[in-house]
């Protein structure tokens, strides 16, 4: 349990470090997570999703719902996405062994292990694991 000369530290830390102040860092600070796209929530267009989708669907065989196989069809293509990414920077990194582009390539792992446990419970819905 933290004391109180602890707990006061902590608040006065927290009232120091409150994020960007000024236009540019606000601005800055806001694009962060789209420096490679990989943290939105919808990856690839929803017309590609669907067709997907549909697809998944009639290689199941039985009946499913949409909403489970949209939430494969979306993790196999953030998947993809990641694969094709990953390939990218590693002939980057071939090319140029900069210690930046291994960072980045291992930032990697974090979104590959969110699409790969979105993919596992959307073949949980749908009975396939």
């Amino acid at each position: 349990m933290a004391s109180i000369r602890q707990i006061e530290a902590n608040r006065a830390n927290a009232k120091r470090s409150t994020g960007a102040k000024t236009a540019g860092g606000k601005a800055r600070s806001s694009r962060n997570a789209l420096r490679h796209g990989l943290a939105r929530s919808a990856i690839g267009d929803a017309a590609e999703i669907e067709n997907v989708a549909i697809a998944i669907a009639r290689g199941i065989g039985h009946q499913v719902t949409p909403a489970s196989t949209m939430a494969l069809a979306r993790s196999k293509l953030a998947l993809l996405r990641l694969r094709s990414l990953r390939q990218a920077m590693l002939a980057a990194l071939m090319a140029a062994p900069i210690p930046a582009n291994l960072k980045r390539l291992k930032a990697l792992e974090r979104y590959e292990r969110v699409a790969l446990v979105q993919q596992r419970r959307a073949l949980r819905l749908l009975g396939l694991e």
